[in-house]
């Protein structure tokens, strides 16, 4: 069972150049990720808080893969051990011209974190991938293979997110949203990671 974040914003935004950045599942584990922002759009949860949002297998990896594309700085929190606990600050990047914005609805949905980033993937193509949403096309815009298409489509049948139609039809009510500009990242005149906070348990926040 999937659980949304204890702070949670309604929605994400989810960048067209992502596409073909990651595999499905990690684009999917980003989204839900990106659900925990505040408004200079930086996270502070833990990998554990990370894959009971996004479900499926272990995201011991995540950091690894993400630390250039979501700019991950530590910080040190005062839990009144010898050693003070270490965390990570993401920093989500900045909405581009070609996104897409998912409700926080879609986490709720029992699939594979692998299925909804491909769906999510699905999305970006057909808002701005400029192609018919066919199997060869579909295959050739995200580099999968034809029996991994044909995997999840089953499965996104079943869940009534698509018809196998020719081309595909996308059932997007309730999930997908309109961009809001308007709430784009705020600027900082500080980096976040360097000043001294509070966190929301009342432990402190020691910079690096």
């Amino acid at each position: 069972m999937n659980i949304l974040p204890q702070f949670c914003r309604s929605n994400a935004t989810v960048n067209y150049s992502i596409l073909n950045r990651f595999k499905p599942a990690n684009i999917y584990r980003f989204f839900c990720l990106s659900l925990s922002r505040d408004d200079w759009y930086n996270v502070r949860i833990t990998l554990d808080e990370l894959k009971r949002t996004s479900g499926g297998k272990s995201v011991s990896s995540f950091n690894k893969k993400f630390e250039e594309y979501l700019d991950i700085k530590p910080y040190f929190v005062d839990n009144g051990f010898y050693y003070p606990t270490r965390r990570n600050i993401y920093h989500i990047p900045a909405m581009e011209e070609q996104c897409i914005t998912i409700s926080n609805k879609f986490a709720l949905i029992e699939l594979d974190a692998a299925i909804k980033g491909f769906f999510i993937q699905l999305l970006l193509l057909s808002q701005y991938g400029n192609i018919e949403l066919i199997k060869k096309n579909i295959i050739k815009a995200i580099r999968i293979d034809k029996k991994t298409y044909d995997k999840y489509i089953i499965e996104l049948a079943g869940a009534d997110l698509v018809s196998i139609t020719t081309p595909l039809t996308l059932y997007t009510e309730n999930i997908l949203l309109e961009n809001d500009f308007s709430k784009q990242k705020k600027l900082s005149t500080k980096k976040v990671n360097k000043i001294v906070e509070i966190d929301d348990n009342g432990n402190i926040i020691i910079p690096k």
